[in-house]
């Protein structure tokens, strides 16, 4: 959904293959499997309490010019995904996969505003460190970067190893925690 022709055809070409619809105005008519894009530009002058009842849906914010408090508002009234509306297709598709599977997605520089906002609020906890218990010594150093904000590339800088070791440690971690991603493990940590 989207009041802009061309955000709309956009979206229309990126995801064809998944024959969407697509609205010119915020509708709350919508079939509750449906996995809805719509425009920040839609949602401006509605309350929190029609919004929190608009992303029952699965649903993901785009906006013209993403910022991190935006997000940090739609996610909190229950949407599922933020990020710009005019990204690349891959990301159109990475959202809609994220969405149809019941996961949150957001662009990586947002997902690490919030990981240092959770560790600026939290430190870790002795109790919750001991989960990473199950984690090599190796694996736990690069947990503890990851848990704090540290980039793949600072990690790698940091530790003398490649960006593909990095990310080969991140695999393990997330599988071995059973958790999905950076953010999670950074939740995990700051409990």
């Amino acid at each position: 959904m989207s009041d802009d022709i061309s955000v709309r055809a956009k979206w229309m070409g990126a995801l064809s293959g998944l024959y969407p619809i697509t609205l010119p105005t915020l509708s709350f008519d919508i079939e509750s499997d449906s996995i809805v894009m719509v425009s920040e530009t839609l949602l401006r002058g509605k309350s929190d309490k029609e919004l929190g009842s608009f992303f029952r849906n699965k649903t993901a914010v785009l906006s013209i010019i993403p910022n991190f408090s935006e997000a940090q508002r739609v996610l909190a009234l229950g949407a599922m995904g933020y990020g710009n509306a005019m990204m690349h297709e891959s990301h159109l598709h990475s959202i809609y996969q994220a969405l149809e599977e019941g996961n949150i997605w957001l662009h990586p520089d947002f997902i690490t505003m919030m990981i240092v906002q959770i560790r600026d609020q939290k430190s870790p906890k002795k109790k919750s460190l001991g989960v990473l218990d199950v984690l090599s010594t190796r694996e736990k150093e690069v947990a503890l970067m990851l848990g704090e904000g540290t980039t793949h590339q600072e990690i790698s800088d940091s530790l003398n190893i490649t960006v593909r070791t990095v990310k080969a440690h991140a695999t393990a971690i997330y599988q071995k925690l059973e958790i999905k991603d950076r953010l999670a493990l950074s939740l995990l940590l700051h409990q």
